[in-house]
This record gives C-alpha cells, sequence and structure tokens, in this order.
C-alpha cells in the first residue's frame, strides 16, 4: 500500500521550468522543479552561477539567488532575490600585508526597492585606518548615488556582471593602491509576498 501511494503522490506532481526575470537574458530557463500544487512553489530559492546565464566563465563565481513569485501554465517566475561570491574566489583575493576593506550599508534603487550591498575592496599593501575610511566612503558614496539614478533591474546587471565595482575601483584607487574592489553581495529587501509579477499580467 505504501508503495502505491508513493507511486500516486509522484504521478501528481507537475514539472515546472524555473525562467529567470526577464531582465536576464531574456527570462532564460535557469532550472526544473516539481510540484503538486503551484502555490507550493512561492518563496522557493535558486541558486544559479551567472555563467550559466551570460556564458561568461570569468564571472561563474558570482552565484545568483532567484525566488519563486508566480506561475503561469508549467513556467514557474522568479524575481531577483540577491548574489553572493563563492568563498573561494574571495579567498583568493587576499594577500599576505594587504587590508581588507568591508562596507555593508542599505540603499534604494530609483524604483524604491530596497537592498542591502556588501562591496570589498583588496589593496595591494596594507593601508592606514585613514585610506581605509577614504575608500569606504566612496564605495558607500558612488553605489548610493548609482542606485538613487537607476532601476532596480539595471543596479542588479551593473552589480553583478562587474561594471559598478569598476566604476569605484578606478576613483578609490586614487586614494590607495587596490588589487580590486569586488561588489560581493547583494539582497532584496522586499519580501517576496509584497512583490508584483509583472511578468506573469496579461
Amino acid at each position: 500500500m505504501r508503495s502505491r501511494k508513493t507511486a500516486d503522490s509522484w504521478s501528481e506532481k507537475v514539472r515546472y521550468v524555473i525562467h529567470a526575470p526577464s531582465y536576464f537574458a531574456d527570462g532564460k530557463a535557469v532550472g526544473e522543479t516539481i510540484a503538486d500544487d503551484p502555490e507550493k512553489l512561492i518563496g522557493r530559492i535558486l541558486q544559479v552561477p551567472l555563467s550559466d546565464i551570460n556564458d561568461d566563465y570569468s564571472r561563474m563565481h558570482v552565484i545568483l539567488l532567484f525566488q519563486i513569485i508566480g506561475t503561469r501554465g508549467y513556467a514557474a517566475h522568479t524575481r531577483f532575490r540577491g548574489h553572493s561570491y563563492a568563498r573561494d574566489f574571495l579567498r583568493y583575493l587576499v594577500r599576505r600585508r594587504a587590508t581588507r576593506i568591508d562596507a555593508i550599508f542599505n540603499t534604494k534603487s530609483q524604483d524604491e526597492i530596497p537592498l542591502r550591498i556588501t562591496a570589498t575592496a583588496f589593496t595591494t599593501h596594507r593601508a592606514k585606518t585613514s585610506q581605509k575610511e577614504g575608500i569606504r566612503t566612496i564605495m558607500r558614496e558612488m553605489i548610493e548615488e548609482t542606485a538613487s539614478e537607476t532601476s532596480v533591474a539595471e543596479l542588479v546587471t551593473i552589480t553583478t556582471n562587474g561594471e559598478l565595482a569598476e566604476s569605484i575601483n578606478r576613483t578609490a584607487s586614487k586614494i590607495f593602491p587596490l588589487k580590486a574592489i569586488e561588489i560581493q553581495k547583494s539582497k532584496v529587501l522586499v519580501p517576496v509576498e509584497e512583490q508584483t509579477l509583472p511578468e506573469l499580467t496579461e
């Protein structure tokens, strides 16, 4: 009886194709999942390397988090929930006698989406406290200014592809020599139940 019930429960499940938000490769399929009720998919989070979406393997250390917010037919649609860097990549950037400078803060995009962003600078050699504070201030000011001028879709794109970090690096390097600046983590602070579904509207 138990095996028959198990078989019946599996037969009731439906396979759904998970799609990235439209601003990632026009909503490219990034995975699959199964469920016997589409409502049970709401809130599930999928981790996807950025390289799986844009075929740029220099960004394979960037891990995107997509959260399912609705379905249409057998397609599950998502919102960007955040991103993070692989730990091995961050360890690679740290060198002896160098300084790591972290800045964690909350900001909002032009379309009023709140985000928490972690930016990290890696110096070529040991920096003084005043130099660290100067670099941290530049990271904060440039990210907040960029966020206020761009939509969340645009901000996510330039954050995860490294464009924003390169821009900050050019400015911050005037204070002290840097090996790199990376926006190593972000998180959208809007709860999934409060997010709208523009991809799914008729």
